[in-house]
């Protein structure tokens, strides 16, 4: 997108459902119908409803966001009949950013499942994201990145123990400890590591992101 002086988005179909306001990120002014950034945002709600005092609309400054965020986050809402499958990953991770900071529940779940399709990110990067404590029950998501980092022979490079954080390293170094014990066990009867590792990070949820490993979604 452009930068406009004054960047206009409209969803007029919404008719009385939706008021124009007028939110300033990095000097860049941007007209926005507050539907769209208010249905799924109780921060953004509480924000536009608070008492003005003074002529005219007010103009809001959002904080610790870039253009770029907003402007990737507006696309998506506006071209919801467009195939977002296209869109590059950076615009899924802005669009995770804005929505865990302005506790946009669905909007979350949007970004989640176009991140976590097959093959959009690569093992550290799917390890990295479900490392956090909200997406603990989504780590089976990165099954095979946990079966590719533990059980390959090189350890955890320095680079990696930051990627991932002390939470996930320490959960990697438990699934490898009973790689390396039931590779030395004598039991006839050994545990596939695969199925280790299930056991390990959890099965998938019954609901929720399982859908998005259907290739026909």
């Amino acid at each position: 997108m452009s930068a406009d002086p004054e960047t206009n988005f409209s969803l007029k179909s919404l008719g009385s459902l939706t008021r124009t306001v007028k939110v300033i990120v990095e000097g860049q002014k941007y007209k926005v119908d507050s539907y769209i950034l208010c249905c799924d945002s109780p921060v953004l709600r509480e924000t536009f409803h608070r008492p003005f005092e003074g002529p005219g609309e007010p103009d809001y400054s959002l904080d610790n966001v870039t253009k770029s965020e907003l402007e990737h986050l507006l696309w998506v809402y506006y071209n919801l009949l467009l195939d977002h499958y296209s869109a590059p990953l950076d615009t899924w991770r802005d669009f995770l950013k804005l929505a865990d900071m302005w506790k946009m529940t669905r909007a979350k779940d949007f970004a989640l499942e176009k991140l976590m399709r097959p093959g959009r990110l690569n093992s550290k990067e799917l390890i990295a994201l479900c490392k956090r404590d909200d997406l603990k029950g989504y780590r089976w998501h990165a099954r095979e990145a946990y079966i590719e980092i533990c059980t390959r022979a090189e350890p955890l490079t320095p680079a990696e123990f930051q990627a991932f954080g002390m939470d996930a390293v320490l959960l990697i170094m438990q699934i490898r400890e009973c790689i390396v014990a039931n590779r030395h066990s004598a039991d006839l009867e050994k545990p596939r590591e695969e199925d280790i590792v299930d056991n390990v990070i959890g099965r998938p949820l019954e609901s929720g992101l399982t859908a998005i490993d259907d290739p026909d979604l």
